[in-house]
């Protein structure tokens, strides 16, 4: 769902879709705070994603999800970089998985200055039926261990901040362990001037998007270059296409999702391996997705990042 009216006090997105068939909804509680109610998706647990949507330095954090009635409410706050609240356009998705082909898995770490914990609760997936855990290396800094993914080869993670501060947690790497018989992700949280920062996060994992979805995904990891395509088990294009970067100026880039990309959908975005923050701005239908990344002073950087697009 796209929330492209960041000043509106209530409104039905143009951009959206609901696996339902309901109506998903807004509502600006406060300057940067929005519930976004998704209709007939109610349910214990689940995972929540955002990214801001904006020309704007701006970052997203999920303060809560939870069922409310036959629906699922999902709290939304926004922040300029000095961590005042600040309105902006932003997409955001919910899912629920309780089985399926696809190998995914999902958590909402809950206590994160714990050193270890075992996430088994209604926030916490595995489709290989392995046990999700984390270990806190350091401040801000976190080991997950998806149990039983030890076979999972590539894929793409999206992680999100849950809170009521500006934080920004993204994602160092993944791989397979078979020697521990898991899948390990490791995260990084900051607060909006490239802290470290102990924070709550939402993390998910999946190989392919599953149910025959359409979409594409894609680690852009040479931040620098002019352009490339993105090759390896790290890109997924469901209509069987390449997917590519192209770099236009520093820290701008242009994502090109050929075969997927129509209007509407849902784009998260994740930076890697760095202190970056990166938003997508407002896109035409055929132009590409933009990217934009920049660092803890507000200035655009060169930056990798991982993107998923939805239709």
């Amino acid at each position: 769902m796209l929330a492209d009216r960041p000043g509106e006090e209530h409104y039905q997105p143009a951009g959206q879709c609901n696996s339902a068939g309901s109506e998903n909804r807004v509502e600006r509680t406060g300057v940067g705070r929005y519930r976004v109610t998704f209709g007939r998706l109610g349910a214990d647990g689940g995972a929540a994603e955002v990214t801001p949507v904006t020309e704007d330095d701006r970052i997203c954090t999920l303060p809560d999800w939870r069922p409310d009635g036959d629906d699922e409410r999902v709290e939304v706050a926004c922040f300029d970089r000095s961590g005042a609240a600040a309105d902006t356009g932003f997409s955001a998705r919910y899912w629920y998985r309780r089985g399926g082909d696809e190998t995914a898995a999902y958590l909402r770490l809950g206590d994160p200055g714990r050193s270890s914990q075992a996430v088994e609760d209604a926030y916490s997936y595995n489709s290989a039926g392995g046990i999700n855990s984390a270990d806190r290396d350091d401040v801000g800094s976190y080991v997950i261990y998806l149990g039983r993914l030890e076979q999972a080869s590539g894929g793409t993670v999206k992680v999100t901040a849950v809170g009521d501060a500006a934080a920004v947690c993204g994602v160092e790497q993944w791989f397979a362990y078979p020697e521990g018989n898991y899948l390990v992700v490791r995260v990084r949280c900051r607060d909006g001037g490239g802290q470290a920062v102990d924070s709550r996060f939402a993390v998910s994992f999946a190989v392919g998007l599953g149910d025959g979805a359409r979409g594409a995904y894609l680690r852009a990891d040479r931040a620098s270059e002019a352009g490339y395509t993105a090759t390896g088990v790290y890109s997924f294009n469901s209509a069987g296409q390449s997917n590519s970067v192209t770099r236009s100026a520093v820290g701008d880039y242009r994502v090109s999702l050929p075969g997927v990309l129509g209007d509407g959908g849902n784009v998260q975005v994740t930076s890697y391996g760095g202190d970056a923050v990166c938003v997508t701005t407002p896109r035409d239908q055929n132009s590409g997705v933009r990217v934009v990344c920049r660092g803890p002073g507000g200035m655009p950087v060169d930056a990798p990042f991982v993107l998923i697009f939805r239709q």
